[in-house]
């Protein structure tokens, strides 16, 4: 059986930040990975604020191109050219980014056993008690001080443990496309092409876009819609099973600890509400966690108590961007393609797009939401959505 200070479940980018992190103070860490190859069959935009790479000392070799120009159409066909003052995002190569992550982590000690499934966890006053299997269903065992899970949307974990999980899921569905002539980064919008959220299309490698959308429902049938409408050429060219096809969670959630055990990432609702992407918070949720475990480790406790400190740190860091987040894309979802196309005409004509370009934050958007609907021709549109003002409305009101 090994033994270790602290045993991470999960080998994606917050459960390997953390491992990195643990082992710079000292700790014996290790990671369990079900995948058999570190980022692996990821699906994923793969767009991180390009802010993230410098904010925690990342490998840049996984960039393949800068984002500073998109395009939004609606539905109905009307255009949005957009350009940053500057490169905001970058596009990444999630297999390599993941593996950078891999062996920075293992630059610095921790031990990544990949093709690990863990099958149990259990917690008892000396520690954490973990089964797994390995590829050809071996059984294998593990003990440590404590546990961290950053298993992403699969949550058996947290609920055996009393932990909170989200709630709440939207869909998401992409597919690698290959275009010829494809090298703007566009944002597809309407209730009939991803309801609830939206599409997109991300050039990659020359020649090639990751085409994909986030919705509330029928994610298959919504991107072969999306296919058929923009990609005329490609339509007909994906079976439903090509698709792939993932939960995503949303909202806040609550009791992130417990006696031993911490969780982190998606597992704990580390998302940005509008748009789905987990990775730039998950990496800052992973710092506030490794400084706090470490200072349990020095102490030798790892009681609730103890790490409670952790869900106050990452609330105080995310969670207003969590809830305005997640107002803004209910209300957006309640929204009609007339006051979509509304939407459209103001910010070609009331100085949104300078308010964005002076505000807008890859990662961080809850000044420029909150900043766009204050606005009054904005505010009249959503006031119309509803005679209930739900919980942002009234925040602006």
């Amino acid at each position: 059986m090994r033994k270790s200070d602290a045993a991470v479940i999960g080998g994606g980018p917050s459960g390997l930040h953390v491992a990195k992190l643990l082992s710079q103070s000292g700790l014996d860490v290790v990671v369990l990975e079900k995948k058999r190859v570190i980022g692996a069959d990821v699906i994923c935009t793969g767009i991180i604020g390009k802010d993230v790479f410098e904010d925690f000392a990342l490998p840049t070799n996984s960039i393949l191109r800068k984002i500073r120009n998109i395009k939004v159409i609606s539905s109905s066909g009307h255009v949005i050219s957009y350009q940053h003052p500057s490169d905001f995002a970058c596009i990444v190569d999630r297999k390599k980014f993941d593996q950078g992550l891999a062996e920075a982590a293992r630059m610095e000690g921790a031990t990544i056993e990949s093709g690990t499934r863990v099958t149990d966890i259990s917690v008892n006053d000396r520690g954490v008690d973990i089964r797994a299997e390995d590829e050809d269903g071996g059984e294998k065992k593990y003990a440590a001080a404590m546990a961290i899970l950053a298993t992403g949307v699969e949550h058996q974990f947290n609920k055996k443990l009393g932990l909170g999980f989200p709630n709440e899921y939207l869909l998401g569905a992409q597919a690698e496309v290959d275009i010829p002539n494809g090298n703007t980064t566009t944002v597809f919008v309407g209730k009939d092409v991803a309801p609830g959220a939206f599409a997109w299309a991300v050039p990659t490698l020359p020649g090639k876009l990751r085409i994909g959308l986030v919705t509330s429902s029928e994610p298959r049938a919504c991107f072969q819609r999306l296919i058929s409408r923009h990609y005329a050429d490609q339509a007909g060219c994906f079976r439903d099973e090509e698709i792939r096809v993932k939960p995503i969670a949303q909202g806040l959630v609550s009791r992130t600890y417990a006696d031993r055990v911490i969780a982190l990432g998606e597992a704990a609702g580390h998302v940005k509400t509008t748009t789905g992407g987990g990775i730039s918070f998950g990496l800052l949720c992973a710092r506030i966690a490794a400084e706090l475990v470490a200072k349990c480790h020095r102490a030798g406790s790892y009681r609730a108590e103890d790490l409670s400190e952790y869900e106050r740190g990452w609330k105080k860091a995310i969670q207003r961007e969590i809830l305005v987040g997640y107002y803004a894309r209910k209300i957006y979802a309640r929204l009609n393609d007339d006051q979509i196309i509304r939407l459209f005409e103001l910010a070609q004509t009331n100085g949104i797009i300078p308010l964005i370009q002076e505000k807008g934050h890859f990662d961080c958007q809850s000044e420029v939401i909150l900043a766009l609907i204050k606005k009054a021709p904005v505010f009249s549109i959503l006031k119309g959505i509803s005679k209930k003002p739900g919980a942002l409305e009234k925040t602006i009101a």
